[in-house]
């Protein structure tokens, strides 16, 4: 009884399109409860679509009544896209093609890949139809991606709605969802491959860059680096010179160092161009910073562990012992060597420090770490290990006026502690 009171009460809904969907909507429940009332609940949501007078809000209805009927499982939704397929083409394009536009997302949503490219393909504003089209690719690839079934079904549908897409950057972004599903099949050649076809630098870029993660993701990187510099030189060659330090940056955030150098090595600027790549790292990914490192020259290496020990010193939160292990082996230089002691006093290791130290030929370096340590260990309030550290330092007057600064303060340290103690003796 229930259900033909509601049917009843749709009737005092006013707005014609809302009352043909809301009957297509219960309609649908009540198939799902097989409940034989759908019969009725379906027919009057076409009768009153067919009732709308204003023809783009009717066919809108259509769509959604047949959606509804798709939904429940029911043949006859076709139909009634067919129909509102040819019967549309009396309104005037740019109406009828968000009827269309209409039409393709709600296949999309249904999961019918080819009939969602049909209504696309009816669509003669292009960028209207560039959109529809990359969303039902894209879409396609997240099916790719979630489930095994039906594969080259979907990605022969995504080739042909990309055969139709006639502008940048709609088509550069439908190459990049190819690709993607490509990938996730692990059909990797095909997808690298493809990367060239892509004619916008911002998006080549991108799928580079999303390849190299996902191939270093499931550790087969180092099987396509071959076809990865192919790649990359062509896109070089295609987007010019700028290019060549995006895709640098990619083989280092996947961990391929020695790649990424070579990209770079011997043009304009390679070496400054290497520190802004080292400092990216950092502050993005420092796991992969080591291998970057390690590929470097050592004149090379010099600059760049310079510029990265100096952020270090800045922002100590950023490093760890690889990078520095990883700096101290690619460099012979007592600058950078004074700087890698600096940041063993700041974590602590004073000991480490002492021996970097020791080992410094440069008189000043040798000085300087020394009194950073003996400073330091002075802070922790061990004096004869702070005069024995200051001791160390060459130059004879910095010594002296060291130790005398240890000594005097020391005893500030020293003295109220001894006041502390007369006073509590008193009482």
């Amino acid at each position: 009884m229930i259900v033909k009171e509601v049917l009843a009460s749709v009737e005092v809904i006013p707005d014609p399109y809302i009352k043909s969907v809301t009957y297509a909507k219960i309609g649908e429940r009540l198939v799902k409860a097989r409940d034989r009332n759908y019969k009725t609940a379906f027919l009057k949501a076409l009768e009153t679509a067919k009732e709308i007078e204003d023809p783009v809000k009717m066919f809108r209805a259509l769509l959604s009544v047949g959606y509804s009927l798709h939904r429940a499982g029911l043949k006859s939704s076709k139909r009634i896209y067919q129909g509102v397929l040819e019967d549309s083409r009396i309104l005037p394009p740019p109406q009828r093609d968000v009827i269309m536009a209409t039409a393709a997302r709600y296949m999309l949503a249904l999961g019918e890949i080819g009939e969602a490219i049909t209504y696309a393909l009816e669509i003669e504003d292009v960028k209207l139809r560039d959109d529809v089209l990359l969303e039902i690719i894209r879409a396609n690839t997240r099916m790719i991606e979630k489930e095994q079934l039906k594969v080259a079904y979907r990605l022969r549908k995504s080739k042909l709605a990309l055969e139709y897409i006639e502008e940048e950057p709609h088509r550069s972004k439908a190459l990049l969802e190819i690709i993607k599903a490509y990938i996730a099949l692990g059909s990797y050649e095909n997808g690298i491959s493809l990367i060239r076809s892509i004619g916008v630098k911002e998006w080549a870029r991108q799928a580079f860059k999303e390849v190299s993660f996902y191939l270093k993701e499931r550790d087969v990187l180092g099987h396509y680096i071959d076809s990865l510099e192919a790649v990359a030189q062509e896109l070089i060659e295609k987007f010019g010179e700028e290019f060549t330090e995006d895709l640098a940056l990619a083989f280092a955030l996947s961990g391929e160092g020695v790649p990424a150098i070579e990209l770079i090595r011997g043009r304009e600027n390679g070496e400054e161009v290497m520190t802004r790549i080292a400092l990216e790292l950092l502050e993005r990914d420092h796991d992969v910073l080591p291998a970057f490192i390690a590929a470097l020259n050592e004149r090379e290496a010099e600059i760049v562990g310079r510029a990265v020990m100096n952020r270090i010193l800045e922002k100590p939160e950023l490093g760890n012992w690889e990078i520095i292990k990883a700096i101290g082996k690619s460099t012979p230089s007592e600058e950078i060597w004074a700087k890698i002691a600096r940041y063993y006093v700041i974590m602590g290791e004073l000991e480490g420090a002492m021996k970097i130290g020791s080992i410094l030929r440069d008189t000043r370096l040798h000085s300087v770490v020394m009194a950073d340590v003996a400073h330091h260990f002075l802070k922790k309030g061990d004096v004869e290990r702070a005069i024995d550290a200051a001791l160390e330092v060459r130059e004879p007057k910095f010594s002296s006026l060291l130790i005398s600064e240890i000594l005097v303060k020391a005893l500030e340290q020293e003295l109220p502690r001894r006041v502390e103690q007369w006073k509590g003796s008193r009482r």
